[in-house]
């Protein structure tokens, strides 16, 4: 007949178990932790390339970071500004406010713009609670547009 075996004694010897075949299949090291996705910002509307009448729709698009309004200061968020055929400025530079810097500082996600007929270079860029741009990571590739 075998020996009884306590439950405690049982549940060591599992966990035992466990830690001998973790150490067999990981070589005895630590897995390291998973590292964070990367921040993804983007355009959901228009399309790159997109021919559109002067006053339409641009939907805003971010992943793996957060959209807060400006003035409140929280890890990992930020609003959106759209950038009219100008480059971003340096990580840390304050976006100016004029009407080649649009601001949405009330952390829409969504807004109409209205532009007159012409081909546009359009970027979206995530700033901090200060408006200060967060680094290239959360500036959007461009797209180009034609108003109508």
């Amino acid at each position: 007949m075998p020996p009884i075996v306590r439950r405690s004694a049982r549940r060591s010897l599992v966990l035992a178990i466990a830690a001998l075949a973790m150490t067999a299949t990981t070589g005895g090291a630590q897995a390291a932790p998973a590292a964070a996705p990367a921040p993804e910002i983007f355009f959901r509307a228009p399309a790159d390339g997109a021919t559109v009448p002067t006053t339409f729709p641009v939907v805003f698009g971010l992943r793996n970071y957060g959209v807060a309004p400006a003035m409140v200061q929280y890890p990992n968020t930020g609003h959106f500004h759209i950038l009219i055929n100008v480059e971003p400025p340096a990580p840390g530079v304050v976006i100016t406010a004029d009407s080649l810097h649009r601001h949405y500082g009330a952390g829409q996600i969504e807004t109409t713009l209205t532009l007159r007929p012409g081909t546009y270079t359009l970027r979206l860029v995530l700033a901090d609670h200060e408006h200060k741009v967060i680094g290239p990571a959360l500036n959007s590739r461009p797209i180009r547009i034609t108003v109508r």
